[in-house]
């Protein structure tokens, strides 16, 4: 059984999986375990739970945007699994080319999205909701680079800490294109100002290559924007799933 961990700036998804596809999964914030035993505590608990014990472990794969807690994860995997972790990156062997001035520079979990999405099909365009949201892009099976913008709440906590009056909000998906109160025009602002912004991207993307990119959303703010986005595949665990393909293609290289 594989141990999978997407560490995101906001929250990390552990998940353990058996062939790639079904998941078990929980969601944690990244910043609430400081060291490899807190991390111990939280994740037996979840496991104890779910009748998994840590001796079904045989893997352990991190895909991480935040460099200061790698080594939590590491420590955690060496002390309590007894297993190396693999860490998720750019390279070769993965059967994608990375047409980019720097692979190193992509990141872990835009690298496990094209492999997810690069197992379905040739030409993707990978939107990725999070802290920041990403859009990634994949022709003939080479990565083509993309772009990068605020994330839904990541905008909104900006607007709230540099702004005097304008108050801190929940998002979720506004109805209206027209807000008669601050609360929702700062909502359909980001939200729909956000989807109409992605939606802009993707068609000025589909515009400069000559293939039918299939589009995929994915990311936990990816529920807020999934009835204003156009998009061909809703798909959760895209980045689980091409970490999962990314640990069956470095296995396979080192037989």
């Amino acid at each position: 059984m594989l141990l999978l961990f997407d560490v995101g700036n906001t929250h990390t998804v552990a998940g353990f999986t058996e062939d790639g596809t079904n998941f078990v999964k929980w969601r944690l914030a990244t910043h609430k375990f400081e060291t490899e035993d807190e991390l111990f505590v939280i994740l037996k608990s979840l496991l104890d739970n779910n009748k998994i014990t840590f001796s079904h472990i045989d893997s352990v794969v991190i895909a991480s945007v935040v460099p200061p807690v790698n080594y939590i994860f590491q420590r955690f995997s060496e002390k309590y699994l007894g297993i190396k972790n693999l860490w998720v990156e750019a390279s070769d062997g993965l059967g994608i080319k990375w047409n980019v001035k720097n692979p190193t520079e992509i990141g872990a979990d835009r690298v496990a999205n094209v492999l997810g999405a690069a197992k379905m099909c040739d030409d993707a365009i990978i939107l990725d909701c999070g802290t920041a949201i990403t859009i990634d892009v994949l022709m003939a099976g080479c990565y083509e680079g993309g772009a990068i913008l605020p994330g839904l709440m990541t905008a909104a906590h900006s607007l709230f800490e540099k702004t005097a009056k304008l108050p801190q909000i929940d998002l979720y998906t506004p109805k209206n294109c027209v807000g008669k109160d601050t609360a929702e025009n700062i909502r359909i602002g980001i939200v729909r100002g956000t989807a109409h912004a992605l939606n802009g991207l993707v068609e000025e993307v589909k515009n400069c290559f000559k293939n039918k990119p299939t589009i995929f959303l994915t990311g936990g703010q990816s529920k807020i924007l999934e009835t204003l986005i156009q998009c061909d595949l809703k798909d959760a665990d895209l980045t689980l799933k091409g970490m999962y393909i990314y640990w069956q293609k470095k296995c396979t290289s080192c037989s």
